[in-house]
C-alpha cells in the first residue's frame, strides 16, 4: 500500500528499518507483526495500514535490503581501475560475506519461501547477477587473451553464492559462516577458479616498481 503523505512514508520506513535490524539477529519467520511494530514504535494497525500482510512486508523488506546492498557492493567494483586483480577479488568476497552475515535471517527465510514461490528469490538473483556482471567487466580487460575468463568468473560467483546460501540455510560445516577462516578460504577458492595461481594480480597499466 503506497504511502500518501510524508508522515505515512516515515512510518513505513521505520517499519522496514525495524524489520531490517531484527533480521540481523533472528529469522524473519520467527518475527511477529507485533514485534516489528513495537521495534518501529508504532501500532499493529499502522503496520496493516501500510502493508496488506506479513508477506507483503517481507517482499518490501527484501527490495529494501537489496537496494542498500547493491549500492554498498557495486561502488568498489565501479571504482576498481587502480586496484590489483587480487584486491578486486578480495573486496568482492569481503563485501558479499559481510552482507550475508548481516542479512542471514532474511536470506534464510527467502531461500525457504523460494522453494514454493521462486519469485521471492528474484531480487537476490538479479543482485548477484549484477555483481557478477561488474566483476566480469573489471576482469575482461586485464586478461584479453583468456577466452574463458568470463565463464570462470561467473562460475566462481555461482560457487560463492551457493556456498553462502548453504551456510546460511543448513550450516553444514566444517567451516561456519562466522568462522575467521571462512573468508580466506572463500577468497582462495574464488581466486583459483577465476584466474588460477599463475595470473598477475596487477592491472595492465600498473606502473609500480
Amino acid at each position: 500500500m503506497p504511502a500518501k503523505q510524508a508522515r505515512s512514508r516515515a512510518t513505513r520506513d521505520a517499519l522496514v528499518g525495524a524489520g531490517r535490524k531484527l533480521c540481523e539477529i533472528k529469522s524473519f519467520d520467527d518475527l511477529s507483526v507485533a514485534e516489528i511494530a513495537a521495534a518501529a514504535q508504532c501500532s499493529v494497525g499502522s503496520f496493516y495500514s501500510r502493508f496488506a500482510d506479513k508477506d507483503g512486508f517481507f517482499r518490501a523488506l527484501i527490495n529494501d535490503v537489496v537496494d542498500r546492498d547493491s549500492a554498498f557492493m557495486h561502488s568498489p567494483l565501479d571504482c576498481a581501475e587502480h586496484l590489483s586483480t587480487e584486491e578486486i577479488l578480495a573486496d568482492a568476497i569481503a563485501t558479499t560475506l559481510k552482507a550475508y552475515r548481516k542479512r542471514r535471517g532474511l536470506i534464510r527465510a527467502a531461500i525457504r519461501r523460494s522453494m514454493t514461490d521462486p519469485t521471492v528469490w528474484e531480487p537476490f538473483r538479479l543482485h548477484g547477477q549484477a555483481i557478477a556482471d561488474r566483476l566480469v567487466a573489471r576482469l575482461l580487460p586485464r586478461f584479453p587473451n583468456d577466452p574463458d575468463i568470463e565463464r570462470r568468473t561467473r562460475f566462481a560467483c555461482q560457487m560463492l553464492y551457493g556456498t553462502l546460501n548453504n551456510a546460511v540455510l543448513i550450516a553444514p560445516g566444517p567451516i561456519q559462516l562466522d568462522d575467521d577462516t571462512f573468508e580466506p578460504e572463500l577468497r582462495r577458492v574464488f581466486h583459483q577458479i577465476t584466474i588460477g595461481s599463475g595470473a598477475s594480480d596487477r592491472p595492465p597499466d600498473d606502473k609500480r616498481d
